[in-house]
């Protein structure tokens, strides 16, 4: 992470450097470019600061989605039994909603004075939280609702989901909200013509991924960050819910893909 952070200081630290004898001039064109990619639909304006360093200021952002899943639970747990008595709820209904949106600031190097192709690096910045997801389905015995529902954690060492007054689950998923970039390009954000078309591909560096809940523990109730670690229930969904988190907290940096249109206005 340092690293990158190191990169990305230095280019943006070169675009403020005063350019050598080039026939390009700092600020003297300015484009605008429309997007889609890994990141949604990316919004940004472009311009030169000489032959060699390119700078790009935008939002990418990935429309409001609400995808919907099921989640299949297998257990005799108390929360999960029916009030008449039939047996068990069996299935968590989920809607998710993308809550994906970042302000970005990239430096473009160039090779030589006319290549296309180009280095990237920068950061992005916006919102943490990355998704977030409720149950639509009432799951719970209703006793649990408000008070308690899934224990992740043992009788000594409580860890409990609770739900909301309704007998809901809420959970963000959240990552850092300052992302570093780097990345490769090919096509001149600021076309020498009225109109081209680039590419990006790169990284987002977003740090580790965590599920955020209501936690209840022996310290009290409050939402906060899941610690895989504090899951010590044996039962098969805590099992699911530890080795998803495992994937999960993986995942590290996030692929950005953009094909982007761009007009050149001066």
């Amino acid at each position: 992470m340092k690293k990158c952070l190191i990169i990305a200081a230095a280019a943006l630290w070169l675009v403020g450097s005063p350019a050598s004898a080039q026939d390009t001039k700092p600020f003297s064109h300015l484009s605008i470019g429309v997007g889609v990619g890994t990141t949604g639909i990316d919004l940004q304006v472009a311009t030169p600061i000489n032959d060699y360093i390119g700078v790009r200021a935008g939002y990418s952002f990935i429309p409001k989605i609400k995808p919907s899943f099921d989640v299949d639970i297998d257990s005799d747990e108390d929360f999960l039994r029916k009030e008449d008595g039939s047996g068990y709820y069996d299935k968590a209904e989920i809607e998710a909603n993308l809550n994906m949106g970042d302000f970005k600031l990239l430096a473009d190097i160039y090779p030589t004075k006319k290549t296309q192709f180009h280095f990237t690096a920068g950061f992005f910045v916006g919102k943490s939280k990355l998704a977030s997801a409720t149950t639509t389905n009432h799951f719970l015995n209703k006793t649990y609702w408000g008070n308690s529902g899934p224990e992740l954690g043992t009788a000594l060492n409580t860890y409990t989901v609770v739900s909301d007054a309704e007998g809901h689950v809420n959970l963000d998923l959240k990552v850092n909200s300052f992302k570093p970039y780097i990345g490769i390009g090919f096509g001149r954000p600021v076309p020498s013509k009225r109109l081209n078309v680039s590419f990006d591909f790169g990284v987002q560096f977003w740090g580790k991924p965590a599920l955020w809940t209501n936690i209840d523990d022996n310290d009290g109730t409050e939402f906060r960050k899941v610690e895989r670690d504090r899951i010590l229930n044996t039962q098969d969904y805590c099992d699911d819910i530890r080795d998803g988190l495992e994937i999960m907290e993986k995942v590290v940096v996030y692929p950005v893909l953009t094909v982007r249109l761009n007009g050149r206005i001066f």
